[in-house]
């Protein structure tokens, strides 16, 4: 019976075992199945690298910083030997004392932890600065279980793989300090206006104490709080030795001078970087852009830059304030360099008011007027080997449009000049010869010149499209952009070579990748001596034409354009170093009853290309180039100049005027070999010298007139050339003529 008892005692306790045995292997199952759904949300444990958002930054072409772009998160990551010692003792000493002895977790620490999240509805922390790291790079903030032991996980694993220094540089350049400011460097800047490696003790204190909470701890929101929590991190590292108590009360006693809560940041090229933004965005995306601390090198020159904006200001400020109450114009630059293309200054607008706002040195598409006629006619005439001497008639013309009506080009004096060269025809802007050239040269090959040079913007098919004479007086479907004009002129300055714009040079990761590289990229898209004659006229366009408010103290080459009713005004000019392009307008080209939006000056006259936006260019080419040297544009070899009749374009003639003798120049073997046809001696009645003479007239001289090579037709109101007095008179004396039959009178004056 005994025996009985006994073996059923030993089945008991085998049962028991056995019991504990299937509950322990069934909880271990279950805790291991738990923990393998832990571990597989977890990134790979290999290697791990946080990937924080960081702040990236534009600099100008000097190395300075012209803004920092950044999404929520200002981040700029500092490597640890730019952070100062009481800086790193300070958030040891608070937030993990043991920090430099652990290996990522500290195990009284969980053990506490784990007690007080399951004897109670709280959850507490017991973190390491390694946990932290893993929480705020890897984990999502959400407080429970799965994460903390997620979090232990990841800690582990990050010592071993990164140093100590390591874990606690990443460390401080992840966490948030409040207002947007992530890590120490931004911290620093934020609320004290410097450099990280430049705290105090005070402050690095203060920056520890924000850590914590800084909703609630920053010296913004609560100066008394953040004090308060600073004197705790002082006594905490008076506690672990890292300060004395004398260096803590010191730091205590210290007044913190706060930087203030900045403006919205105020970049000195608000446009240009604009042009930039939108490149990157295009280029690289949102995401890169905004979190992933490029590092972005422009062309920006500052003192260009600088010089633009104030060129705008004090000209236009005064005539057309920006608080009057009433629209004003607006107003557009671009700067470029002549031999590489690259922008050196942009000014999109008089105000900017949000980030890629209109920008109208590479938005506004508008009128040329009369700056497109270098582009579209004169250097596409000079190609085909036309020159400054060649002549054409300014006289009364009409042309048939595809409506059947008639146009009429007018010049802006509405007066006819008669015989005159291309280079008085371009100086003087006149109309009529522009668009009388165009025709003779037609009206595609202007086209592709312009393509040539750079213009984009040309609308060749459809209702409405640029095949028509228009377009020599800048008339276009769509207009074109300063940014366009810029590149264009630049053909001329970089004598012949075509420069695409561009703004970067350089964008780098975080990690110090090249993600892209540009440099100048040049072609060459006319002769070199088409580029240096066409740069001649253009001088004299700014020395003795419509553009002399623009003049220098150096050679410079420009031209005026101004549309109908004074909408649009530009001047465009350049010299060897630089090419500047100036637009004026509204932004709205029409009223809302229709009626052209007119630019008019204090005078009550209109705004010309020649008056404010040359006065706006030679101010920033005046400081622009400020410590350049003066260059003179080159003259390739295949010049040469002769003395030529500027009626007709050929080697003077016996009878040509001496005031009519000029000296020009030609491309070798395009120079005239002929004597001028156009002025011809005749014999005309010396009491009536606008007749020829007459059999009977009683005494006759000889004079020098002019024989056009193609008759003119008045125009409908009578207007006739200049010269037309001078041409060879086409009827003879009628006051000395033979006795009139009988009934019949004989004229003895003038009618």
């Amino acid at each position: 019976m005994a025996k009985r008892r006994k073996k059923q005692r030993m089945n008991l306790w085998k049962l028991i075992f056995i019991t504990l045995l299937l509950c322990t292997a069934t909880a271990g199952g279950m805790a291991g199945a738990y923990l393998a759904d832990v571990v597989r949300d977890l990134p790979p444990l290999t290697y791990l690298e946080p990937q924080p958002s960081l702040t990236s930054t534009v600099y100008a072409r000097d190395g300075t910083p012209i803004c920092h772009l950044h999404g929520e998160q200002n981040r700029i990551p500092v490597p640890f030997s730019h952070m100062p010692q009481d800086l790193i003792d300070a958030f040891v000493a608070v937030e993990d004392h043991l920090f430099w002895e652990h290996r990522g977790i500290d195990p009284r620490g969980i053990l506490r932890a784990l007690y007080v999240n399951v004897t109670t509805d709280e959850l507490h922390g017991g973190s390491t600065i390694t946990q932290q790291l893993a929480k705020n790079a890897f984990l999502s903030p959400e407080r429970t279980l799965r994460r903390k032991i997620q979090e232990a996980i990841i800690a582990l694993q990050l010592e071993r793989c990164y140093t100590k220094e390591e874990i606690l540089e990443m460390y401080l350049n992840q966490i948030p300090f409040g207002h947007g400011q992530y890590g120490v460097q931004a911290a620093a800047r934020f609320y004290f206006g410097k450099d990280v490696q430049d705290l105090t003790l005070a402050e690095c204190a203060l920056l520890a104490g924000i850590a914590r909470a800084p909703a609630y701890y920053s010296p913004y929101v609560d100066m008394d709080a953040a004090r308060t929590r600073q004197a705790v991190v002082l006594q905490q590292m008076v506690k672990y030795g890292y300060i004395t108590h004398e260096e803590a009360e010191q730091a205590k006693a210290q007044p913190i001078k706060l930087a203030g809560i900045p403006e919205p940041e105020n970049n000195p090229a608000p446009y240009f970087v604009d042009y930039v933004l939108a490149h990157l965005l295009e280029r690289h995306g949102k995401r890169m852009v905004y979190e992933g601390g490029l590092k972005i090198y422009t062309t920006l020159d500052p003192r260009i830059q600088e010089a633009a904006e104030a060129a705008v200001k004090s000209v236009l400020d005064p005539v057309y304030p920006l608080d009057s109450g009433k629209p004003y114009p607006q107003a557009a630059v671009v700067v470029m360099d002549a031999r590489t293309g690259e922008i050196v200054a942009m000014v999109g607008g008089r105000t900017h008011t949000a980030r890629l706002a209109f920008n109208r040195a590479v938005e506004a598409y508008r009128q040329p007027g009369s700056a497109f006629k270098p582009v579209v006619v004169y250097t596409a005439a000079f190609e085909l080997g036309y020159g400054p001497a060649s002549v054409i008639d300014d006289a009364p013309v009409a042309y048939e449009q595809i409506s059947g009506e008639l146009w009429t080009p007018e010049n802006y004096d509405h007066q006819f000049r008669g015989l005159i060269t291309l280079r008085e025809a371009l100086v003087d802007s006149v109309n009529v010869a522009a668009v009388k050239l165009l025709d003779q040269i037609g009206i595609e090959t202007g086209w592709a010149m312009a393509e040539k040079l750079g213009i984009t913007s040309l609308v060749k098919s459809g209702v409405r499209n640029d095949h028509a004479l228009a377009i020599a007086l800048g008339g276009l479907t769509k207009g074109v952009t300063p940014l366009e004009m810029t590149q264009a002129y630049g053909v001329l300055a970089n004598r012949g070579v075509r420069v695409t714009p561009y703004a970067v040079i350089r964008v780098v990761d975080r990690y110090g990748n090249v993600l892209e590289e540009n440099r100048p990229i040049r072609q060459a898209v006319i002769s070199e001596e088409t580029a240096y004659l066409m740069t001649d006229v253009l001088r004299d366009v700014i020395e003795q034409g419509t553009g002399t408010r623009a003049r220098l103290d150096r050679p410079a080459a420009g031209k005026t354009g101004t549309t109908s009713e004074y909408v649009d005004a530009w001047f465009i000019g350049y010299t060897p170093q630089l090419v500047c392009t100036v637009w004026m307008g509204y932004d709205q080209p029409r009223l809302e009853d229709g009626q052209p939006a007119r630019m008019v000056r204090p005078s009550g006259k209109g705004v010309t290309g020649g008056s404010y936006p040359a006065m706006i260019w030679r101010e920033v080419m005046i400081r622009a180039h400020e410590g350049l040297p003066v260059m003179d544009f080159h003259q390739p070899p295949g010049i040469v100049r002769l003395r030529v009749c500027a009626k007709s374009g050929l080697l003077p003639g016996p009878h040509c005027p001496a005031e009519e003798i000029r000296e020009e120049m030609f491309v070798a073997g395009k120079e005239p070999t002929g004597q001028c046809d156009v002025h011809v001696l005749v014999r005309v009645c010396k009491d009536h010298p606008e007749y020829l003479a007459g059999e009977r007239c009683p005494e006759t001289i000889e004079r020098v007139c002019i024989r056009r090579r193609e008759p003119y037709q008045p125009a409908e109101d009578g207007r006739v050339p200049l010269d037309a007095n001078l041409e060879v008179p086409k009827e003879t004396c009628p006051f000395h003529q033979p006795p009139a039959p009988e009934g019949e009178t004989t004229p003895t004056s003038p009618p």
